[in-house]
């Protein structure tokens, strides 16, 4: 999970590159850009012992030959997270869809359009909701993301021991990286004509995108109460992934089938993780429902 924040004149100028080649196509990045999103001072979120209530939204993810995992769904914390998987959901979107990716001791991802992590052009994009309160705790239901945008794909938390810690030099040393391949993606686009600077003028939205990703990674470690740490210590999760992710749900019933699914053997995917499933895992539904 750790990256190499060193920093070279070279690499910063390919790091643009890339981005220029790869970057947000579908529109400018500053539409799908992270937010804080503040709830009620009540808000506990997953950081307690998580129940469903009369009125809350929950969700069933079916899958086949596993069974059940139920998780209530947090609209306070992520409203356009929850809105986004309701709307999937109802349409039938993950209908024969996969767990395409299974890490035991980190998550299980599924959700791809193409059954192998990929998305396609017409997929949703908006960008991570960050609350303080949603953690990455085991069990937490998340939006797995690209360069901070989300879509349809989504994880779980497998974990039952505690992740790393992340001190917060790391994500500062990040954020200065991110400054640098910014000025560098500037003084491109003022020197750049045509196409040449709309590439790169997606470069630097890019990157200022990540670094606002990486800002609110830093947040979370310092809204991170020694409560929250102590619970990371007790119930398991990874908190390396605070503030970076969409933490938009909790697993309430069905650990025993997030254990199974985490379990099951894989190999190498396409990227050389060995994270692919031998046996196709199957997700043959998700409905919602209000707790009446």
């Amino acid at each position: 999970m750790k990256r190499n924040f060193k920093k070279t004149s070279c690499g910063l100028l390919a790091a643009v590159m890339l981005l220029a080649v790869s970057g947000c196509s579908e529109g400018s990045s500053n539409s799908i850009a992270p937010a804080e999103v503040k709830a009620s001072d009540s808000f506990k979120g997953n950081t307690e012992d998580v129940t469903l209530e009369k009125g809350d939204t929950y969700a069933i993810i079916k899958i086949k030959d596993f069974g059940e995992i139920k998780c209530k769904l947090f609209e306070e914390a992520a409203p356009k997270g929850v809105s986004n998987f309701i709307e999937l959901a109802k349409d039938g979107y993950y209908t024969n869809k996969t767990v395409h990716r299974v890490m035991k001791n980190f998550m299980l991802q599924g959700g791809s359009a193409n059954g192998d992590g990929t998305s396609t052009a017409d997929e949703p994009k908006f960008g991570v909701e960050y609350n303080k309160n949603m953690r990455h705790y085991y069990g937490a239901l998340c939006y797995a993301n690209a360069g901070g945008v989300n879509g349809t794909q989504f994880f779980i938390i497998n974990n039952k021991n505690c992740g790393d810690f992340v001190e917060a030099s790391y994500y500062e040393n990040a954020i200065k990286q991110c400054d640098g391949y910014i000025e560098q993606a500037k003084n491109l686009v003022n020197k750049s004509t045509g196409n040449e600077k709309t590439q790169y003028q997606q470069a630097l939205e890019g990157w200022q995108n990540k670094k606002a990703v990486y800002e609110f990674n830093l947040k979370a470690i310092n809204d991170r109460t020694d409560e929250m740490t102590e619970r990371y210590k007790e119930k398991g999760g990874y908190p390396f992934l605070d503030g970076g992710y969409t933490v938009f749900g909790q697993v309430v019933e069905g650990f025993d089938v997030v254990d199974k699914i985490s379990e099951v053997k894989v190999e190498k995917n396409s990227n050389g993780e060995e994270s692919s499933p031998v046996d196709k895992i199957v997700i043959e539904s998700v409905t919602v429902g209000t707790v009446e």
